[in-house]
């Protein structure tokens, strides 16, 4: 396979696997952001790549252009990297990686995941996304889980359950958690909820839910401080920037007393068809996900 290239062939000892897809399942880079926390934080070090030729139309997800300090201009292609990381305690070790969801041979693409991790006896995969929904931007950032096989469900304690009744359209999550599930392999997705009335990225406050999630859900010790301080910023700067608009204002007023009065009845979060139900009055009503509130 000529598209995939190793860099190096670590030995690892029974790693599981932890990783996210840019595109799709990204909504405000709260799950790559998190994937490259992660690696930062962990030292972790590239080992493989996919090259991008076989998988993408360039049409659809173009490459960008860089200029570099010294004045070099850079083309960037969509990556699709692994990394490992050996636990200098535990007892096994991590895969990480951080990929583009693909154009093309999705079935392909998702084969040569399952070819790096074969090797090295993957059984256990945490898949992390994020994804708009009717949240406020004031409050803890809520997160949802799933998986392939119901004694991981009590892995998911206090989390809004995914449902698996859903019929239609899928991401390359769906179809990579299809291929781990014909391999017996433990599937788990942990998915952080986005304030879909902005446009900011990266979304910092799903970051640190998702990767506080993932140190109690792995028995990491990332750090979560440095991310707590961006959380912070993150709403103060979209907090600054709704009070233009009275009416997203009063919009996010009523959230915060939805998810306030959730919390402290201890149930569940919102449904599905009540989210959905929530974005559409929110369009019939004028408002718009982009109302002018993006960021670099």
């Amino acid at each position: 396979m000529d598209y995939l290239r190793y860099l190096e062939r670590p030995t690892l000892r029974k790693p599981r696997w932890i990783g996210a897809f840019v595109g799709w399942a990204d909504a405000q880079e709260g799950a790559s952001r998190s994937i490259r926390y992660i690696v930062e934080s962990l030292q972790a070090k590239k080992f493989a790549e996919i090259d991008a030729e076989e998988f993408y139309d360039f049409t659809a997800v173009r490459p960008m252009v860089y200029t570099k300090n010294d004045g070099e201009r850079v083309i960037r292609w969509p990556s699709n990297n692994f990394y490992y990381w050996t636990d200098p305690v535990g007892e096994r070790d991590l895969l990480v990686f951080l990929g583009t969801e693909p154009s093309l041979k999705w079935r392909a693409y998702t084969q040569t995941l399952i070819d790096v991790m074969d090797p090295y006896g993957v059984t256990d995969v945490l898949n992390l996304g994020s994804l708009m929904d009717a949240v406020p931007h004031t409050r803890e950032t809520p997160l949802s889980g799933g998986a392939n096989k119901d004694e991981l469900l009590a892995r998911l304690t206090g989390l809004r359950i995914m449902g698996r009744t859903y019929q239609g359209p899928v991401g390359i999550t769906s179809v990579f958690m299809d291929a781990c599930t014909k391999r017996s392999m433990d599937y788990v997705s942990l998915w952080g909820h986005a304030p879909h009335y902005v446009q900011r990225a990266p979304n910092w406050k799903v970051a640190k839910a998702i990767v506080a999630k993932v140190n109690q859900l792995e028995g990491l010790a990332v750090p979560v401080d440095d991310l707590e301080r961006r959380a912070q910023a993150f709403e103060i700067e979209v907090t600054k920037a709704i009070v233009q608009s009275a009416e997203v204002t009063a919009y996010v007023k009523r959230l915060e007393k939805q998810h306030d009065a959730t919390m402290s009845q201890g149930e569940s979060l919102p449904s599905a068809e009540t989210v959905v139900k929530e974005l559409d009055d929110f369009f019939k009503r004028g408002g718009k996900p982009d109302e002018g509130f993006s960021s670099n």
